[in-house]
C-alpha cells in the first residue's frame, strides 16, 4: 500500500489532493495560495452556490392549496358527459332494485311455525285461529300484520279462522291459494292434487299457476291439479274430507290411486302398485289407529299383499 505521507514534492496534483483531505470538511482552511489551482476552484464553488433556488415552503404549500381548493379544477375533474351519467344512473337504479328485491324476499320468506309427524297437531295462531296438522305437515308463516295474515301449508290442515273482517286471512299450496274473513275449511296438498272444502263462511280459491278463481259456500270444495288449472264447485260429503280429524279413512267410490295417495300423506310413506290396480274404485271406512292394521284390512278388500321393500316404502301385489 502507498504511504501517503512520503509524497514527492514534484507531484502537484497529488499534493494537492493531500492538502484537500487533510483540510476536509472546512476547506477555508486552504491557503489558496499554495496552489495555483485553488482560486479557481473556490471560484467555482461560488458560482454554482450562488445558482442554488432557495425555497420558501409557505409559499410552496399556499400555492398546491389553493390548487385544491380551486372550484374551476373540482368542476373539470367531476364533469361528466351524459352518457356517462346515464350509465351511473341506471347502475344505481339497478342496485336499488337488486337490494330491495332480496330485502323483500328475505322479508316474505316462509318461517316453519308448526309441523307434524306421526299424529295430529293443533297450533294457534296470533289472532287465535287454530290449525290443526294432519301427520306429517307443516305450516309456515310468510306474512303477519294487522291488515294480513299470510300462511303456507304443506300436506293437509283443518283450519278455524277467527273473524276478523278488516283482516284477509290467506294459506297458500304448491298450486292454489286460500282467502277467507273467517271460517272453517279442510286444505290438503298431496297426490299432486291441492284441494279445499268449506265448512263454514266464505273463502276464495285460487289456482295460481291460472289466475282463476271461484267463491266456495259452506259444504263445497274444489281442487286444482298439475292438469287440471280450473277449479271447479263440487258438492261433497263432509267427512270425506274431516274424516282423518276423526282418525278414521272415509272413501266413495275413490280411485285405488287416491286412497293410497292419502295413505302416504298420513303415514309418510310411499306405495306402488300396478296401474289395473290403481285404477280400481273403493268404498267405505277404515280406521287409522296402525299402518299394520290399515294394510292388513286393504289386504282383504283389494285381495292382495303388501311388502315392505324399504323404511317407508311399500308395494302391493294383487292375488292370482
Amino acid at each position: 500500500m502507498a504511504d501517503n505521507n512520503n509524497i514527492s514534492p514534484a507531484n502537484n496534483d497529488t499534493e494537492l489532493a493531500r492538502l484537500i483531505g487533510e483540510s476536509l470538511p472546512d476547506l477555508s482552511k486552504l491557503d489558496q495560495t499554495q496552489d495555483p489551482l485553488l482560486p479557481h476552484l473556490f471560484s467555482y464553488k461560488e458560482t454554482v452556490t450562488s445558482q442554488t433556488v432557495s425555497i420558501n415552503s409557505e409559499a410552496l404549500w399556499d400555492s398546491i392549496s389553493g390548487e385544491m381548493n380551486n372550484p374551476a379544477e373540482k368542476a373539470r375533474v367531476l364533469q361528466l358527459s351524459p352518457a356517462v351519467k346515464r350509465y351511473l344512473m341506471a347502475a344505481a337504479v339497478l342496485i336499488i332494485a337488486l337490494v330491495g328485491s332480496f330485502m323483500y324476499q328475505s322479508y316474505l320468506s316462509p318461517v316453519l311455525i308448526g309441523e307434524s309427524f306421526a299424529s295430529a297437531e293443533v297450533i294457534e295462531l296470533q289472532d287465535g285461529s287454530t290449525v290443526t296438522l294432519r301427520p306429517y305437515s307443516k305450516l309456515f308463516e310468510i306474512d303477519n300484520t294487522n291488515a294480513s295474515a299470510m300462511y303456507k301449508l304443506e300436506g293437509e290442515g283443518y283450519f278455524e279462522v277467527t273473524p276478523n273482517p278488516d283482516r284477509i286471512f290467506s294459506v297458500q299450496t304448491v298450486m292454489a291459494e286460500v282467502q277467507v274473513l273467517g271460517t272453517k275449511f279442510v286444505l290438503s296438498d298431496w297426490g299432486s292434487t291441492s284441494s279445499v272444502y268449506l265448512q263454514e263462511g266464505r273463502i276464495r280459491y285460487t289456482a295460481l299457476s291460472s289466475n282463476q278463481a271461484i267463491e266456495l259456500e259452506p259444504g263445497e270444495s274444489s281442487s286444482v291439479t298439475e292438469n287440471v288449472q280450473s277449479p271447479q264447485i263440487q258438492s261433497v260429503n263432509e267427512d270425506v274430507f274431516t274424516d282423518w280429524l276423526n282418525n278414521e279413512l272415509v272413501f266413495r267410490n275413490e280411485s285405488v290411486e287416491q286412497v293410497f295417495s292419502e295413505l302416504e300423506q298420513h303415514y309418510n310413506i310411499q306405495i306402488q302398485t300396478a296401474p289395473e290396480v290403481a285404477g280400481e274404485f273403493l268404498s267405505g271406512t277404515i280406521g287409522l289407529d296402525s299402518l299394520s292394521t290399515v294394510l292388513r284390512d286393504l289386504e282383504l278388500v283389494l285381495g292382495g299383499t303388501f311388502t315392505q321393500t324399504g323404511p317407508n316404502s311399500y308395494v302391493f301385489n294383487p292375488g292370482e
